[in-house]
């Protein structure tokens, strides 16, 4: 595509144009080949501004920045090129002929996802899917970010389309909201979940983390359909914003679709859902009371895309599990993603009905995140767990023993001990296990990682469970 085509919507000046046929785009200049268009954005750690030479000896053709470089090549100036971006690679990759479903909110995203896939693969939709676990298509790969920069989602949207899929469900981030990330995007669904804390440290106050959130809606396409949790509060402000096209989900509330937990047992939920005079009953593997809202959104979802009740049930019924989601590693044995107050607060009120003795906890707090939300943890879990064993999570650049302090800052009981290595953590936690006990590893759940410093190291938290066993 030429240069000047890539470009036509754009409020830009330019050096050195010349109208040159542009092959790829590339923000990454060690992934610049001939013929590329180099983009230059400004990251937390880096600024692609630094690396335009580099793109220039690896062949690019020409160069998109936020101020004039010197340079030789073509130069498109922008005010803001993470939000141009957006912009060239619909323009190069095109989005049309798949119907794209956004999830938001601040737990359950990933569950819901996952519903939703299933639920669409069970109609034939050869769906793709895009999310905090996987980037999943035909092939399947492990996930980098939960919803990655524009040009690599309008990448992956093509090769999907390449490959067959009809519809691809994506969890949005709030940082993809605020960074133009999904700018370009427009939704047949747009899903919120619910709204607690989390990301402070990137949003500063709740009143500006819900707004971002709430941005969702803006990016629905004309005919498209709001989705939300009718019994959270942030739905009385999603209320106000008047969507011609609206499903409410909850378990009160007069929501269109409601559910009653039927019952909870050891292999899972059997809930009941009332919708429009219909009932249908489910029996779900997932764990926890609180995945029925989860299952509630990927119906009204599949409600909105007019699929057969029997379809919806099914789609539902075939998701086993979620990897890193309250995922049952042994009998007795949890490992879940639970990182923020309210999730970990869900996670120890489901896994309370199967303790017939103690309610192991190990958790950590990540580094340079949201320290407010530290002590908030440490109270639930003082309140909801017999034993605790603090420890890290990922503590990135920040000293983890600063952080435990902060975690302990909030106890509110005796009934804990620190043990700063993780994998120290894990293994005297399952050695103080008893008959009857249930053990619950929370806060890094799917992640095979763990970063320390500038270092990402290999850490798996149901590897070395299942290391542990196997010893014992």
């Amino acid at each position: 595509m030429l240069l000047s085509e890539m470009i036509t919507s754009l409020d830009c000046r330019t050096e050195n144009m010349k109208d040159t046929d542009i092959s790829t785009i590339e923000y990454n200049s060690g992934k610049v080949v001939p013929g590329a268009l180099f983009i230059a954005i400004r990251g937390e750690h880096h600024d692609g501004h630094d690396f335009v030479v580099d793109a220039a000896n690896r062949g690019a053709a020409a160069v998109m920045t936020e101020r004039r470089v010197e340079i030789s090549l073509p130069q498109v100036i922008v005010s803001d090129t993470r939000k141009a971006m957006g912009t060239v690679a619909r323009t190069f990759y095109g989005s049309n002929g798949m119907l794209k479903i956004g999830i938001t909110g601040t737990n359950g995203k990933t569950t819901t996802a996952f519903l939703i896939h299933s639920i669409l693969d069970e109609a034939g939709m050869q769906p793709a899917l895009i999310g905090t676990v996987y980037y999943r298509g035909k092939t399947t790969k492990k996930a980098v970010m939960t919803t990655p920069e524009s040009l690599d989602l309008f990448k992956m949207i093509a090769d999907f389309r390449r490959e067959g899929s009809r519809a691809v469900v994506m969890e949005v981030s709030s940082h993809a909201l605020s960074l133009h990330r999904v700018d370009e995007l427009r939704f047949k669904i747009a899903i919120f979940t619910n709204f607690s804390q989390d990301h402070l440290d990137f949003h500063k106050t709740l009143e500006e983390y819900r707004a971002a959130k709430m941005k969702i809606f803006s990016l629905l396409e004309n005919d498209g359909c709001a989705v939300y949790n009718y019994d959270d509060p942030v739905s009385r402000e999603i209320e106000r914003l008047r969507l011609p096209h609206r499903i409410t989900y909850g378990t009160r509330n007069r929501a269109i679709v409601l559910a009653e937990l039927l019952q909870e047992c050891a292999d899972g939920l059997d809930i009941a859902i009332l919708c429009k005079g219909e009932k249908s009953v489910i029996h779900s593997s997932l764990i926890g009371r609180f995945n029925i809202y989860n299952i509630c959104a990927a119906f009204a979802a599949g409600i909105a895309l007019n699929i057969d009740r029997a379809t919806i049930v099914a789609g539902i019924e075939k998701l086993q599990r979620v990897e890193g989601r309250m995922q049952q590693i042994n009998d007795g044995i949890f490992v879940d993603y639970a990182h923020t107050p309210s999730a970990l607060q869900n996670a120890l009120e489901a896994l309370r009905p199967r303790v017939c003795g103690k309610l192991v906890l190990v958790f950590g707090c990540g580094g340079d995140r949201d320290k407010a939300k530290r002590p908030l943890m440490a109270q639930i879990a003082s309140t909801g767990a017999d034993v605790i064993v603090i420890t890290t999570d990922n503590p990135r650049r920040e000293s983890p023993r600063n952080i435990i302090r902060d975690i302990e800052r909030g106890m509110t009981t005796e009934n804990y001990v620190v043990i700063e290595d993780r994998r120290q953590a894990i293994e005297y936690a399952c050695s103080q296990k008893g008959h009857g006990d249930v053990l619950l590893v929370a806060g890094k759940g799917h992640e095979t990682y763990q970063i320390i410093g500038e270092q990402v190291v290999h850490f798996d938290d149901a590897e070395v469970i299942r290391e542990c066993i196997t010893r014992s």
